[in-house]
């Protein structure tokens, strides 16, 4: 006799693998009521097939500090439930056949150490020691993560169930959720063909189902199945259970222990997505797809090099299993838009195993809490943007997160699948005048202007073009597409919403332009914009490209039923900057409008012509330097352009690395980076932009963190060493001990060395001014490089020079 349903619970999860069923176990252990609903059987999606290995360094912080978590909890989960995981910490190991993959790999350790994992570069004779059937051949060097190893994961998806079961959750196997009840633009509710059942909060954890199920409800998450490789050979001498993996990324290969054999898995740099004609089969279930023998050969031909025991054994599993990717090589963990009460934990790249008992971990306290209880904003969902989410487009980026997964992460790589779909009305006039573009959030953006781009550790050929174009907007003049997400928010109330929504005061005059965070409650930051005051009851918000949906889902939950709407209007406008010391004398060329600091001061706007075509100029800068924004009508923007360009004195076309490295030297917080939903402008040094008058959501808790003091602070740093490079993510040191990361970096050419930011931690005797000048270091391939810290800007640091 099936089991009854219940009527209603807290929370209703929809997909029973591993990440479904972490989330009902840590859901259950902390009390909650809660329902887990299987289509087939629990794992039976791809949990199952999974190789099963588990690493603690991920491509992310907080993705290494849910995997350590999640290795910490396989430990552990069988003296809690009594089941077996398999899981085994032999640690891994990692072989690099280049010096460009020692230098990447070197860069990793550090990273690793700055997440709290050990890691160590080891010499090849003990590389071999610990892989005895190892050819070194053509080796150049080695790394051993010791906190690394692997696990069975249907037995430890069975042992989260089993927690969640003995925690009072209900799963229910053969139960497909037909539908989502949505009412009001809230979900509230699931039905199966037993029936309904009401839900405060439902999850949907499908996995590579999560695409199409969620448009069933008009929910996007954009992801794709991927044709994903292993093979299984016959019993191997030598192959004992404490053997490490192995893995060979410039062969494309890792190597895992299973019961004598060997597992030989593939992330080739052609992967393929599956294409069923007819979308996901019904009937999926614990399934297969055809193996493309052809397609492994040249790894499998590779690999009875590497482990010449290979040549004398039989192949006796060729696997092929589905597996799905985002896009973006990053899950999807968090609400959605447009629909409260649905949460989402799909997406995770072939590492759900070793991230989905984190992922429970943190949706689950995120759901209890109704916020953040840590920094997931790399992983948040909120930055999905719904129209990128046609299947040709999902399925063609899945194959290509796949493909990069050994290859080498270079520090600038652009990716190149299913490019071009958002273009600024400039793209053709910057494409024909050798803009490289990169990509973000789907737009087309020039990283620069010149030699083509090429990879590197070192200073590439291309180095002279940006450091031109930062040199541009330095001394002389730099034109920028600076085209970016935009909102109008207009009503009577606007204004007042206005207050509360944003630290600084918002009573401002129409024309004025405003700086300024919208905070959450507990006082971080969910939105870094700039607002022009329209009228009386209209505003205009500007965010940045890579913050944009995450900047319009925060508007809109916090207006909903307030009477005051909110439009999205990025397709109605495009911006061109104009940045540097002549940008006056040169713009006033243009226009008859008065542009005298007088008539014109920093931090507001004003309506003008440029040529022909009207423009929205604003005098604000994101390089610190002297300029106008023109925000022009999509339809006048070409026209706008070739009136710039066609002058005499034409400005030089600026890529967004010369901003980048022009606003780190000047201090400016990028949001994602330096500054997110769990940073506090208190760390951030960002009180400046608060009016502490007025009543702002997140008020209360920044003025407590005030009084209690920063735990952190943001700080700008600056390496003594003019050669050295650092991309993001560096560890930070004083006196031998890792205090911080840089979350921004570049090379400051204005500076001459390389420039950054971090956070870095505070001890409670000591003032922030203390801080920073302690000694530092930065780590950098294995080298820990002197770096000086200050409080101010490393460029103009009276902000002189903007406001001349």
């Amino acid at each position: 006799m099936a089991k009854p349903l219940p009527s209603d619970v807290q929370v209703a999860i929809i997909g029973g693998g591993i990440v479904g069923c972490a989330t009902a176990y840590h859901l259950a252990k902390a009390g909650w009521s809660v329902a887990l609903f299987e289509r087939k059987k629990l794992t039976s999606g791809t949990t199952w097939h999974a190789a099963g290995l588990v690493s603690e360094t991920q491509g992310v912080p907080i993705m290494s500090a849910l995997a350590k978590y999640g290795l910490d909890l396989m430990e552990s989960l069988e003296d809690e439930t009594g089941q077996n995981t398999g899981f085994k910490r032999n640690g891994s190991m990692t072989v690099a056949l280049t010096e460009a993959r020692m230098e990447e790999l070197r860069r990793k350790v550090d990273y690793a150490h700055g997440c709290g994992i050990r890691a160590e570069e080891i010499s090849l004779t003990e590389a071999q020691d610990r892989w005895p059937l190892l050819s070194t051949y053509g080796a150049k060097g080695a790394f051993w993560f010791p906190g690394d190893g692997y696990t069975n994961p249907i037995d430890t998806t069975m042992a989260l169930a089993k927690g969640a079961r003995s925690n009072g959750a209900q799963m229910f196997e053969d139960t497909k959720v037909s539908r989502v009840i949505i009412e009001g633009g809230r979900a509230v509710g699931v039905e199966t063909e037993q029936g309904l059942i009401r839900a405060e909060h439902v999850v949907n954890a499908t996995g590579m189902w999560a695409r199409e199920f969620g448009l069933t409800h008009g929910v996007q998450i954009p992801l794709h199945y991927t044709n994903h490789y292993y093979v299984v050979t016959d019993p191997i001498e030598g192959v004992t259970g404490d053997l490490p993996v192995l893995r060979v990324m410039d062969e494309y290969a890792y190597y895992k222990e299973d019961a004598g054999k060997l597992l030989i898995g593939c992330s080739e740099p052609n992967a393929t997505p599956w294409l069923p004609k007819d979308g996901l089969p019904e009937a999926f279930e614990f399934d297969e797809l055809p193996c493309d023998e052809e397609h492994l050969y040249p790894i499998l031909e590779a690999a009875t090099q590497r482990v010449p025991a290979l040549a004398t054994s039989g192949i006796r599993k060729f696997f092929n299993g589905p597996e799905c990717f985002t896009p973006d090589a990053k899950p999807y963990l968090g609400p959605v838009p447009d629909m409260a009460g649905y949460w989402v934990a799909a997406g995770f790249n072939s590492t759900g195993i070793q991230n989905g008992p984190g992922a429970g971990k943190a949706l689950a306290e995120w759901i209890m809490a109704g916020h953040m209880t840590m920094d997931l904003t790399d992983m948040d969902s909120r930055r999905i943007v719904p129209g990128l989410n046609a299947r040709s487009y999902t399925a063609a980026k899945a194959a290509e997160t796949l493909s990069h997964a050994y290859a080498m992460h270079w520090p600038y790589l652009r990716k190149t699948e299913a490019r071009g779909l958002r273009r600024t009305p400039y793209y053709t006039h910057l494409r024909d005048a050798g803009a490289q573009f990169g990509s973000a959030n789907g737009w087309e953006r020039p990283l620069y202007y010149g030699r083509e781009m090429t990879d590197g550790f070192g200073r590439e050929p291309w180095f002279g073009d940006w450091r031109a174009e930062h040199e541009a907007m330095r001394t002389d003049l730099g034109c920028i597409d600076l085209t970016f997400g935009r909102y109008m928010v207009d009503g009577p109330e606007a204004e007042a919403r206005m207050q509360q929504l944003c630290g600084a005061d918002m009573a401002v005059a129409s024309g004025a332009l405003v700086y300024t965070q919208m905070f959450n409650p507990q006082g971080g930051i969910e939105a870094d914009v700039t607002i022009a005051r329209l009228t009386a009851t209209r505003y205009m918000v500007m965010a940045s490209a890579g913050a944009e949906p995450q900047t319009e889902y925060w508007l809109r939950t916090q207006l909903a039923g307030t009477g005051v709407s909110v439009i999205n209007v990025t397709s109605s406008e495009a911006t061109l900057a104009l940045m540097g010391p002549r940008a006056r004398n040169f713009l006033a060329g243009l226009t008859d409008g008065d542009l005298s600091d007088d008539a014109f001061p920093f931090g507001t706007w004003q309506s003008l012509h440029v040529g022909h075509a009207p423009v929205r100029a604003q005098r604000i800068t994101y390089v610190g330097e002297l300029g106008w924004e023109l925000h022009i009508p999509a339809e006048f923007a070409q026209q706008v352009f070739e009136t710039i360009m066609a002058t005499p004195d034409a400005p030089r076309l600026c890529g967004s690395m010369a901003v980048d490295s022009c606003r780190i030297e000047k201090g400016f917080r990028h949001w994602g980076h330096d500054i997110g939903p769990f940073d506090s402008p208190v760390e951030s040094g960002l009180t400046f932009a608060c009016d502490f008058t007025t009543d702002f959501i997140g008020k209360a808790a920044i003025e407590a963190r005030k009084s209690a003091g920063p735990a952190s602070r943001l700080l700008s740093f600056r390496l003594e060493d003019p050669n050295a490079l650092v991309f993001g993510k560096e560890p930070i040191l004083h006196d031998g001990q890792i205090v911080g990361r840089l979350t921004s970096a570049s090379y400051g050419w204005t500076v001459g060395s390389a420039v950054g930011m971090g956070y870095v931690a505070k001890p409670d005797d000591i003032t922030v001014k203390d801080l920073a000048e302690r000694s530092y270091q930065v780590m950098v391939a294995g080298k820990a490089l002197s770096a000086r810290a200050s409080l101010r800007p490393l460029y103009d640091p009276l902000n002189a020079r903007m406001r001349g």
